[in-house]
Order: C-alpha cells, then structure tokens, then sequence
C-alpha cells in the first residue's frame, strides 16, 4: 500500500510531492489514522490537524486524546480545535453534520498556510457513497463525480483505496484507531447507503468499487472539459459590478442551451434546478420579481439578471449621528469659507450643504414608501420612489440606497442628489463638503 500511495500523491502533488509540507486531517478513526500512519512511513515532512466537535460525548475527547497521542509518540506538530456545534447549529436552518463539515474547513483555510496541502483521508468507498447519495438527491454530472481527488489546495491521496483495503493493512500492520458508533446508524442515508446499499450492488458486480472508481475518473475528466466550455459561455453572459454579477438577458436568451447556462451560473449560489427551469422558461416575466435561495436572491430586471448576496439585518437598522464628530466616522467632512464666483462639483457622490443648515441629530436611514425630497436642480418636490424610477434604479439598488436626513428632511440621497433647498448660495458664509471616506481611513 505504501508504493501505491507514494505513486498517487506524486499525481496529484507533483514531481516535488516528496519534498512538500502536508496538513494531514486525522479524525482518529480508520482512514486517517493509516493515512497519517503512510506519512510517517514515507519519512514525509507533515503536521496533523483534529477537529473535536463534541457531538459524541465522552467518545469525542476520547478521539482527541487518541490523536495527540499518536502525535507525541511521532513528535508530528498537532493542531486541535474545539467546536460547541450544536451551538452553532441551533438556528442555523443546516444539518448537524452540514454544520460540522463547514466548521471544519474554514478552519483549515484558516491554518493552512504555511502547509502546500490539505490532506483529507477520503477513500473509494467514501466516493462511491457521495455519488450514490448525490444520484438520489438529483444531480448533475459534477455530482456524479463524487469526491474530486483534487480540489484547491486540498488532496485526497486515499482514494485508490476501497474502506475494506484501508482496514485490512491497519489489521496486517496492527495499527490501533477509534471506532465511531454513529458510522454504524442506517437512520443516517450514508450509513444506509454503505451498510446495505453497496454490499447490493456488489452482489451484481464483486468488483463493483474498482468499476466506480473508474468511471468516475472518466466523468472527472469530461466534467472538466465541460468546465472549459461553460465557462467560457458565462463570462460572454455575465459581468460583475460591486456585489452583484449580471446576467445579460438578450444573450441568454440567444443561447442554445439557455437553461443548462443559467443553471451552471445559478446552482453555486443555491438555487435548485425547479427554480431555475422556471426562471429560464419565462421570457416575459415581469420586471421587478426575484428568486431567492439561502443566500442569494435574483432579480428579473430589465436588460439583465442580477444576482446578490441576500440583505444582511445590519443594512437596514438607522444610524444616528450626534455631532460632527459621528458624522466624520461615516464622511470625510471639510469645512470652507463661500467665496463669490464659486462653482461646485456635480458629483452626486459629494454633498455640499451650508454650515448652518447641518443641523444635529442627523440620520441615515433607508427610504421609505412616502419620502420626497427637492432634488438638486429640479423643479419642486418630488417622491423618492418616483424619483428611482425615472433614473431606472432597480429593486436590488433600491434596497441598499442610504438617505442623510436632519428631522424629517431629506438632506441627501447618498450618492444620488442632495436637495435643493440645502444647497450652497451667494448668501452662504461657510460650508460643508462632505465626500466618501478614503479606503483604508
């Protein structure tokens, strides 16, 4: 096993593997016990990490005790992390172990350098599991992939091997490791899928995981050579601005496989394929009406899709400022004499506003139903929602739109246009400008 495994991890860390760092990911069970047990072996430069997410008890501390044990008796660098999972868990709207496998890498991401790659101990049977458990979920060909042996900076050199050759050399080679209890439950579709679904499958075909094995190397390949493709039909369709990615409408619609498009754009972002379906077979679906998935929503617009992250509760509290001081936390605030003959930028961007008309407690707020301001060289009032629409302001832009207020005056819309009735005159002493906030102030 051991010449096998060398020869794998060359392919997929390259010529230099053998001179590489590695961070060796080691629950204590089986898997990751004789993958760290093969690094070892192999004289390899590598650390381990465990991850104690306290789900299981007594049996938890007890892995972690087993892996800073092995570490000491190797004198490999450990690193521990304690997880209050279920804590985290609560409210989350996520599974337990969709909460612990979250935990998990971003921490890893978090430690990982320094290391040339994260080494996780999936195995064939690990694989065949998750295309299994993916094809009867619904899924597209990177789902009938299951475990990519390469994924960034993380690589999964045990995937030439089934679970059953992985435990046959721990036995051969007496190399002690921890069971967990929960790997035996069948109330848990993977377990139901390894315990009774695998052993069906080789009863048709003894050689069954050999088999999957390959065809999945097959579908890697071709998934990646569709990648290639796909990705070069979204960036003709797409464009990014701040936050948001816009999806051309016209172009789409020229498309030949519109649908396949939207949905390799829109399923990174959570939406399912009955959503997309929908939103691909309407051309005429009313502008203004968005999709939403847990993270993302899309909005129907007129010349484009536009996708962005859902609105966080921060964005809509108001913010009140007390004193100058406040103000300078949020603009940068210069104060000027008004000398005749001065012309003012019309940088919507910028405010301009006498000193005596700043008058304290200000606020900024999001607009609301009913605001209406005098635009900056308009003709008289004018609503606020009118105001979006004739400068064709979408829904999504709508949201994020701040307003600078002093009691129940519109000052500004930030950004957008100040109010004429606040603006600089002949008859202005000293004024204020205030502008957007230097990157990195």
């Amino acid at each position: 096993m051991l010449a096998r495994f060398l020869q794998e991890l060359q392919r997929l860390a390259g010529a230099d593997a053998l001179r590489k760092c590695y961070l060796v990911a080691v629950s204590g069970g089986a898997d990751s016990t004789v993958a760290a047990t093969l690094f070892h072996e192999a004289g390899l430069h590598f650390a381990m990490a465990h991850c104690n997410f306290h789900l299981r008890g007594a049996d938890s501390d007890r892995d972690m005790r087993f892996v800073q044990e092995m570490a000491e008796r190797w004198n490999v660098p450990l690193l521990v992390r304690e997880f209050d999972t279920f804590s985290v868990q609560r409210d989350s709207g996520k599974s337990i172990e969709m909460v612990a496998r979250e935990l998990r890498y971003d921490w890893f991401s978090e430690i990982l350098s320094g290391y040339d790659h994260l080494v996780t101990a999936h195995h064939a049977t690990d694989a065949a599991e998750t295309q299994l458990l993916n094809l009867t979920r619904g899924t597209g060909l990177r789902g009938l992939c299951g475990i990519p042996s390469v994924n960034g900076k993380t690589i999964r050199p045990m995937l030439s091997f089934t679970a059953q050759e992985i435990r046959q050399y721990a036995e051969d080679h007496h190399i002690a490791y921890v069971e967990d209890y929960t790997n035996r439950d069948e109330h848990i579709a993977r377990n139901r899928i390894r315990h009774s679904v695998i052993p069906q499958l080789e009863a048709i075909n003894p050689q069954f995981l050999q088999t999957n094995t390959r065809t999945r190397q097959v579908l890697q390949r071709q998934y990646e050579y569709y990648q290639k493709h796909i990705a070069a039909e979204i960036r003709n369709i797409t464009s990014k601005e701040g936050r948001q990615l816009r999806i051309d409408r016209q172009k789409l619609a020229h498309n030949e496989d519109k649908t396949l498009i939207l949905y390799e754009i829109l399923n990174e972002y959570g939406f399912t394929a009955d959503a997309v379906e929908k939103i691909a077979a309407n051309d005429q679906m009313p502008v203004g009406r968005y999709f939403s998935s847990d993270s993302h929503r899309l909005l129907i617009d007129r010349e484009f899709l536009i996708l962005q992250p859902q609105l966080e509760e921060k964005e809509h509290i108001p913010i009140e400022i007390g004193s100058l001081e406040d103000l300078k936390a949020y603009f940068q605030v210069e104060e000027f004499d008004y000398q005749e003959g001065m012309v003012f930028d019309k940088n919507p961007k910028i405010l301009y506003i006498p000193k005596d008309k700043l008058t304290f407690p200000l606020e900024i707020r999001s607009w609301q139903h009913g605001d209406s301001f005098h635009p900056l060289g308009g003709k008289g009032r004018q609503k606020v929602s009118d105001f979006f629409t004739d400068h064709k302001i979408d829904r999504f832009a709508k949201e994020r739109i701040r307003l600078l207020c002093s009691g129940d005056n519109i000052l500004w819309i930030i950004d957008l246009r100040s109010d004429e009735r606040f603006k600089v005159t002949p008859k202005t002493e000293r004024y204020y400008r205030l502008s957007p906030l230097a990157v990195g102030h």
